[in-house]
């Protein structure tokens, strides 16, 4: 993949009340731009993050690791990170990394 094939990741957060934030990330989720997602920081307080990766075009193992580390500042938080939505592609990608065992996935 060259470097005019990436797609930006965007990442869109919602607060649907006051103990969850809700995070939706699109595009690419690489090396690029894992430090987009790494340094998004959550008040006190909240107690589940739901994270839609159903529009996830790519994602790489420093994306996966991006992915952990939120899970991890999540949980030295109190709070809970919930996958709520991704692609067929993606939960083959978490189960095939064990990555399904520390997050909550959304039945098929």
């Amino acid at each position: 993949m060259g470097v005019l094939d990436r797609v930006p990741l965007r990442i869109e957060v919602a607060v649907p009340d006051a103990t969850t934030v809700a995070l939706a990330l699109g595009g690419d989720l690489d090396h690029g731009s894992t430090p987009q997602l790494t340094a998004l920081s959550f008040a006190e307080g909240y107690r589940r993050i739901d994270v839609d990766l159903s529009e996830l075009t790519f994602i790489d193992s420093s994306g996966l690791a991006g992915l952990v580390g939120l899970r991890q500042r999540a949980a030295d938080a109190g709070a809970v990170v919930h996958v709520v939505a991704l692609t067929p592609y993606l939960r083959k990608l978490l189960t095939m990394t064990a990555l399904d065992l520390l997050f909550s996935l959304p039945p098929e």
